[in-house]
C-alpha cells in the first residue's frame, strides 16, 4: 500500500515536470485564441459581438474601419503616443546616462526613486495629477484634455522605459567614450554613433513597451482625461454588451503581436545557424 502511494507521488511529480509549462502556456494563449476566433463570428444590430461560430465571417474587420467610435478613440490615442512615445524615451535616455555616470549614492537614490514611482498604485497616480492638474492648469483658464493626458502619460511611462534602458546602459564602459574621444569624436558625436547603438534593444523594448502603457492605461487617464477619449477609456467606458470592435481591435493586437514573436523567433535562429557556421568556418 505505501509503495504504491509512493508510486503515485512519484508519477505526479513527474507529470508536473513534464507537463506543468505546457499547461501554463494553454491557460495563457487560450483566450488569446478565443478572442481571435470570436473576431469572426460576426456582430448584432447594434454592434454587440455575436457568440455563433456556425457562421464565420470577416465581417468586423471590415465594420471596424468604418466605426466612428473606434476611429476617433484611435486617433486620440496615436496622437497621444506620438508625443508620450519620443518624449518619454528621450528623458529615460538621458536620464540612464545620467546615472550610469553618477556616484553610487546619487545612482542607488535615483533607481530606487525610480521604483518607486513604478510600484505607486494607478488610482493614487491617477488622483494626485489629477489634483495638480486643478491647481495649476485650471487655474489658467484651461480644461482637462489633450495636454494634461498627454502629461499624465510621459509621468507613469518614462520611469518604465528608465527600467528598460538602464540595465543595458550599466554594462557600457566607460573606455570607449574615451577612446572615441581620443580619436577626434565630440561627446555628442560618440553617444550617437557609439552608445544609442550599443542601446538599441533596449530603446525598442522601451519603445513598445511605452507604446503598449499609452494605449492601455485608463485609471489614471480616467482621472485626468475630461472630454478626451482614447482607446483604454473608450474600451473600458464601453456599456450594453461587448462590442464587436472591441473584441476585433483586440484579436488584431494579437495578430500583430504573434507575427512580431515568430519573426523575432526565425531571425534568432537564422543568426544562431550562421553564428554556428563561421565557428566551423
Amino acid at each position: 500500500m505505501f509503495s504504491r502511494i509512493s508510486f503515485d507521488k512519484t508519477s505526479m511529480i513527474n507529470f508536473w515536470k513534464k507537463w506543468y509549462i505546457y499547461i501554463i502556456i494553454f491557460l495563457i494563449y487560450t483566450p488569446l485564441i478565443f478572442i481571435v476566433l470570436l473576431s469572426f463570428a460576426g456582430q448584432s444590430s447594434r454592434g454587440n459581438i455575436l457568440d455563433n461560430f456556425n457562421q464565420m465571417t470577416g465581417e468586423n474587420y471590415i465594420e471596424i474601419f468604418k466605426n466612428n467610435e473606434f476611429l476617433n478613440a484611435f486617433m486620440n490615442s496615436i496622437l497621444v503616443s506620438i508625443v508620450v512615445v519620443p518624449v518619454s524615451l528621450i528623458i529615460a535616455l538621458v536620464t540612464s546616462l545620467g546615472i550610469w555616470g553618477s556616484n553610487t549614492r546619487i545612482k542607488n537614490t535615483f533607481l530606487n526613486f525610480t521604483k518607486f514611482d513604478i510600484a505607486i498604485p494607478d488610482i493614487i497616480s491617477g488622483v494626485t495629477l489629477s489634483v495638480l492638474f486643478s491647481l495649476v492648469w485650471l487655474s489658467l483658464g484651461q480644461n482637462f484634455g489633450y495636454f494634461t493626458v498627454v502629461v499624465a502619460h510621459i509621468s507613469f511611462c518614462t520611469p518604465y522605459a528608465i527600467m528598460a534602458i538602464y540595465p543595458r546602459m550599466s554594462k557600457f564602459k566607460a573606455s570607449l567614450i574615451f577612446a572615441s574621444m581620443d580619436l577626434g569624436w565630440s561627446k555628442f558625436k560618440t553617444y550617437i554613433n557609439i552608445v544609442i547603438p550599443f542601446l538599441r534593444s533596449s530603446i525598442i523594448t522601451a519603445f513598445v513597451l511605452v507604446t503598449t502603457l499609452s494605449f492601455d492605461d485608463f485609471i489614471i487617464t480616467s482621472l485626468v482625461n475630461g472630454n478626451f477619449s482614447t482607446i483604454g477609456t473608450t474600451i473600458f467606458e464601453s456599456n450594453k454588451g461587448i462590442k464587436a470592435w472591441i473584441v476585433t481591435f483586440g484579436a488584431i493586437i494579437v495578430i500583430i503581436s504573434l507575427t512580431f514573436t515568430i519573426i523575432m523567433m526565425v531571425r534568432k535562429i537564422h543568426i544562431e545557424k550562421k553564428g554556428r557556421k563561421n565557428e566551423k568556418i
